[in-house]
């Protein structure tokens, strides 16, 4: 099997007669439809060229496991969605490639050229967008109406957060492998070291969930939100709560198979983050010559000063501006305090409306700053409409494992490779 798998990724461009042999060959059957090697050989290359995964033959054989296990799943999902008579429109397509050519900062309309200059079938990745379409509308249909969120559990949320106000949480994604059997832990095991160290290496992490990960996450790159490590499983949170923003986790066994953890970013919950304080601010500049003597500095300085000091509203250092003939607007309008040049943003993070800076020396000038007005930062803590729509996408995504699983157990399967 490995051999025939790692030839089946082999680089080389096959002539027409080896493509129609190619096509003929039957890497799995599903029910009553077959998997062409072609197929598994085209996902294959998308695969290790989205991952940034070695293109060598050594990558394909420890990924074509897994690879052929999501093709079958797909295979299922557009089975049942067809029984179904569930259907995936042109402007259902229309709005995924959209949504793949904003994620890889495309103008509309060269996903296609996009994919082929990557050395990929578009054809795979449309199946690919086809199934995920389907198989979401399959059971939002079939399970809309068990899905009901109450009042109470958004509150009992809420509540707990507010509880945990000033715990650091962190952002967290992850990738899934699962075990199909106590026979596989080995191969899978092999597979999940490998990934680890491929991201490590510069691997995209998100592009690697798309096509790896079993969680309901794995659309979205395994992005899993903000967590408290706490509130995560133990052997998780073991992990999580020693790692910094941008690790990656060694492979943790649990009972679900093995997870690979990234950081994304920390924060502590329900502190409010200063730099997204909006900031209404009048300016006055002074400037400063290229190679100006030192005393030109500080005669500038020393106006910008005097000037300060007599300014009791914003109204006030916009007009000492013009009477200095400040050669720049004295209105800033609001802005965040992120926003700011990093010269800037310190001397203004911690001014209430009304207040100045000090002079502040800039490579051209100097410059003094009036909060005319503030906005307080908002908490980070989620929406209740937040906290239901992800109470709602973890429901769906119980219930959607369940009905795979189900799926998988009736249906006909028989690898060929």
């Amino acid at each position: 099997m490995a051999a025939m798998l790692a030839t089946a990724v082999a680089t080389a461009v096959p002539t027409a007669p080896a493509h129609a042999q190619e096509a003929q060959r039957i890497a799995a059957v599903v029910n009553d439809e077959i998997l062409s090697m072609r197929d598994l050989k085209s996902r294959l290359r998308m695969v290790i060229v989205t991952s940034r995964l070695p293109p060598n033959e050594e990558t394909a054989r420890r990924i074509a496991p897994q690879v052929l296990r999501g093709l079958i799943d797909e295979q299922i999902q557009l089975q049942e969605a067809k029984r179904l008579n569930v259907s995936v429109t042109d402007q259902d397509m229309a709005r995924a490639r959209s949504d793949l050519e904003q994620r890889n900062n495309l103008k509309p309309g060269q996903f296609e050229g996009f994919i082929r200059n990557l050395g990929v079938d578009p054809e795979t990745v449309e199946r690919q967008l086809r199934a995920q379409i389907a198989w979401g509308k399959l059971v939002r249909r079939r399970f809309g109406n068990d899905v009901n969120i109450s009042q109470e559990e958004v509150t009992d949320v809420l509540a707990r957060l507010e509880a945990d106000a000033g715990k650091t949480q962190k952002r967290i994604a992850e990738i899934v492998l699962p075990l199909e059997n106590a026979g596989s832990e080995t191969q899978v095991k092999e597979l999940a070291d490998r990934i680890a160290e491929q991201l490590r290496g510069g691997a995209n992490f998100g592009a690697i969930a798309r096509q790896f990960s079993s969680a309901s996450n794995a659309a979205v790159g395994g992005d899993v939100g903000w967590v408290l490590p706490e509130r995560m499983a133990p052997e998780i949170a073991e992990a999580v709560s020693k790692m910094n923003a941008g690790d990656i986790s060694a492979p943790i066994r649990t009972v679900l198979g093995f997870h690979i953890i990234k950081v994304v970013d920390s924060r502590v919950l329900a502190q409010p983050d200063p730099m997204t304080a909006v900031v209404d601010l009048k300016q006055l500049f002074l400037p400063v010559p290229p190679n100006a003597p030192k005393d030109a500095r500080e005669s500038q300085r020393a106006l910008a000063e005097a000037v300060a000091a007599s300014a009791q509203s914003c109204d006030d250092l916009a007009e000492l501006a013009k009477e200095v003939k400040s050669p720049a607007s004295s209105n800033l309008g609001e802005l965040k305090v992120g926003e700011l040049a990093p010269a800037l943003r310190e001397p203004v993070s911690s001014l209430k409306a009304g207040e100045l800076t000090k002079p502040i020396d800039l490579p051209n000038g100097v410059m003094v700053l009036m909060v005319c007005s503030r906005k307080a930062a908002p908490s980070n803590l989620p929406s209740p409409e937040q906290i239901r729509a992800q109470l709602e996408a973890q429901r769906f995504e119980i219930l959607a494992q369940r009905y795979l699983r189900d799926l998988r157990r009736s249906a006909f399967v028989e690898p060929r490779v």
